[in-house]
């Protein structure tokens, strides 16, 4: 119901009343109520949802895409010739005009957030361990947690390093939840599609980045990444036995 509620207001930018609510999804939440007033409000009161989340990484490719349309509409320089055109990476989900912006009404954001929701369903454990053999006799992994395609662990150990902080520390305070990454990001299938999106952890993104395959990621790097982060978290664990105050005093 709060999914449906959600997606109205990020599509069609509608602000149900309170009696509309009430009445029709029974939610007697004032705070969740006054979150509707703006898009942003609504973001940092419902961040850890799967639809906000989404709608942000929606926001940022379709961000990236107008950044190409800026590079290749660049003027010619002598002291700095213009490189080769960029192609769009997420146009399975929007267009990007003449005047470099997106085309709200070739926007697909339920289908992109359907595609989403489906790839998480795709990346469960008991999907992956076939491939990712590391991590079936795991007992940080349960059976239904989706995992990172590229090396298995689940949002909880990234929540965790997240939240410490310093020992794993991220730019831009990214690495809480699985990224959008491009299997395939060479020539023209460096596209986000439905059959060229997966979803990975923070390390395994910008490791990979758009030169190590798929398959070399999950090869050579999946099993080490995986050890890597484990322990990392066993380390975190160990220090809030020993030293719980000190922790607490980091984050706050």
């Amino acid at each position: 119901m709060i999914e449906k509620i959600l997606l109205n207001r990020i599509v069609f930018k509608i602000k149900p009343l309170s009696i509309e609510l009430e009445k029709k999804f029974k939610i007697e939440n004032k705070e969740f109520l006054d979150s509707l007033s703006t898009i942003k409000k609504m973001e940092e009161y419902n961040h850890d949802l799967l639809i906000i989340r989404a709608s942000k990484i929606f926001k940022s490719k379709i961000a990236a895409d107008r950044e190409i349309f800026k590079w290749n509409n660049k003027k010619p320089n002598i002291k700095k010739p213009l490189k080769d055109k960029k192609e769009y990476s997420f146009e399975d989900y929007s267009k990007i005009d003449e005047k470099g912006k997106s085309v709200k009404t070739s926007e697909k954001f339920p289908i992109f957030y359907n595609d989403i929701k489906a790839q998480y369903e795709a990346q469960r454990k008991h999907h992956l361990e076939k491939d990712l053999k590391w991590i079936k006799e795991s007992r940080h992994i349960h059976t239904n947690d989706s995992v990172c395609y590229y090396c298995g662990v689940n949002e909880q150990i990234l929540k965790e390093l997240y939240n410490e902080g310093e020992i794993c520390k991220t730019k831009r305070n990214r690495g809480a939840w699985f990224e959008l990454d491009r299997k395939d990001s060479k020539g023209k299938n460096n596209i986000y599609s439905k059959d060229n999106m997966v979803l990975c952890c923070y390390f395994c993104n910008n490791h990979k980045s758009d030169v190590i395959t798929s398959k070399d990621m999950r090869g050579y790097f999946g099993e080490s990444m995986y050890n890597y982060l484990s322990d990392k978290v066993k380390h975190i664990n160990s220090l809030l036995i020993c030293c719980p105050v000190i922790l607490v005093q980091k984050k706050t």
